[in-house]
């Protein structure tokens, strides 16, 4: 009798897989770019440098229904980001040289830290599972053909940052995503169990971060209540500190408006977020001011503006806002797409003085960026 029913639940196993391989759909996608950038600084000391950087990403996706008449989608991304800096954004401090950059590998990191999700969708509604891959909180609706936080702000050492807060869509969380309709609405909330942990295992829960959970709530937009070209988004998110590690919770806000009215589009985003956990004076918030507007020439042709201003906050003795201004173009080659900017960054990470080699005031690049999908 015992034999019976294992073979009996290996049976029904068995077509249960059958059933899902027949009503699913496996999809593989990717994108690819490869840049150019050069970069100066001001001062006497300060190296100027310039190389090639490349940003690839594999998508593997597995769609269909299940046998209650609900959907489910389910995938992963392999990310390869190529080598970074050391040190802090490309700074290597502990360089005695005083060469600025030593290459090391960070793939082992990042390849697998994107895009993994396990989905059930009925209708409107949403069950996730996953990391990084609800609604994007980092994701600007301010119009910019280069994103100047993600390609200007990190390259230079600037603190602005589009990380928000505690970052739980960055951690495994679980949550809910509901489309609202007739509004054009998209709600998200999502509960990260532990923060810092990307996914453990499947024989483990990740215990040894001992960070706390944290939460996040989001609501994204695009031609809202039927007004075409008006876009807009608001997140928060929140991770209590932990008991007795001197750290304070970590807690981030984002708010920004757009309107695209055809050939120009203009846009305003807002962020409040920690600098760090810590709870020194230093450690203080940043409230940073993005704005974009662009202006598509013609099909093929868009040039644009970017600016962005960045309060370090009274915490750091000294500190100055930082400032970051960039003039960008974009050409559509059909498969391929090329941007290109000129960026200039003042007060660096707040700064006002040059103080040392890895930490200048001023800064300038240029950038050429060659990318596609497939």
């Amino acid at each position: 009798m015992k034999n019976k029913l294992l073979l009996s639940s290996a049976l029904v196993s068995g077509l249960m897989v059958g059933a899902t391989v027949a009503n699913a759909q496996t999809s593989i996608t990717g994108d690819l770019a490869v840049a150019y950038r050069a970069l100066s600084f001001t001062g006497s000391g300060h190296n100027s440098r310039q190389g090639i950087g490349r940003e690839s990403q594999l998508n593997i996706q597995n769609k269909g229904k299940l046998n209650n008449g609900m959907d489910y989608a389910a995938g992963f991304s392999l990310e390869f980001d190529g080598q970074n800096m050391v040190g802090s954004r490309g700074f290597s401090s502990a360089n005695a040289a005083g060469n600025i950059g030593e290459a090391r590998n960070q793939e082992n990191a990042s390849i697998s830290n994107e895009n993994l999700y396990f989905d059930l969708i009925s209708g409107s509604t949403t069950f996730t599972i996953g990391v990084d891959h609800v609604q994007n909180s980092t994701t600007p609706v301010a119009p910019m053909i280069v994103d100047i936080y993600d390609h200007v702000a990190v390259a230079t050492g600037a603190y602005a940052t589009n990380q928000l807060g505690a970052k739980t869509k960055e951690y495994a969380h679980v949550g809910i995503v509901q489309t609202i309709p007739g509004s054009g609405l998209t709600a998200s909330a999502i509960f990260a169990p532990q923060g810092g942990l990307f996914g453990a295992d499947d024989q483990s829960v990740g215990t040894l971060s001992e960070r706390n959970s944290s939460y996040e709530f989001g609501i994204v937009g695009a031609d809202i209540a039927g007004m075409k070209g008006l876009s807009a988004r608001y997140f928060q998110n929140k991770e209590k500190a932990t008991t007795g590690t001197g750290q304070t919770d970590l807690k981030g806000k984002a708010f920004g408006v757009a309107y695209n009215f055809g050939t120009v589009a203009v846009g305003y985003d807002r962020m409040t977020t920690n600098r760090t956990a810590g709870t020194t004076a230093t450690e203080v918030d940043l409230k940073s001011n993005r704005y974009g507007v662009t202006y598509a020439v013609n099909k093929e042709l868009s040039v644009g503006y970017a600016y962005a201003k960045t309060d370090i906050g009274a915490g750091q003795a000294g500190a100055s806002d930082e400032k970051i201004q960039s003039i960008q173009l974009g050409y559509n080659l059909g498969p391929v797409a090329l941007t290109a900017d000129y960026s200039k960054v003042t007060n660096i990470a707040g700064r006002t003085v040059d103080t040392d080699i890895f930490k200048p005031q001023d800064g300038k690049q240029g950038q050429i960026r060659l990318s596609t999908k497939f």
